[in-house]
């Protein structure tokens, strides 16, 4: 067979018309997460410089 090797056929997802059609449940999950991790990591971050700040200001 040309193209891709045994174990790449038995271990690659399936492409093309045999790809699983991803149900609208599973996009929406996914679609939050893409704004809450950044959204958290900027929370975080943030308390980091005001705390750096605010130690700073005492003497």
């Amino acid at each position: 067979m040309i193209g891709r090797s045994a174990e790449e056929v038995d271990h690659a997802p399936p492409r093309g018309r045999y790809a699983p059609v991803p149900s609208p449940e599973a996009g929406g999950a996914s679609t939050a997460l893409r704004w809450v991790a950044p959204a958290a990591a900027l929370a975080l971050a943030s308390a980091v410089v005001l705390g750096r700040a605010l130690r700073r200001r005492r003497p």
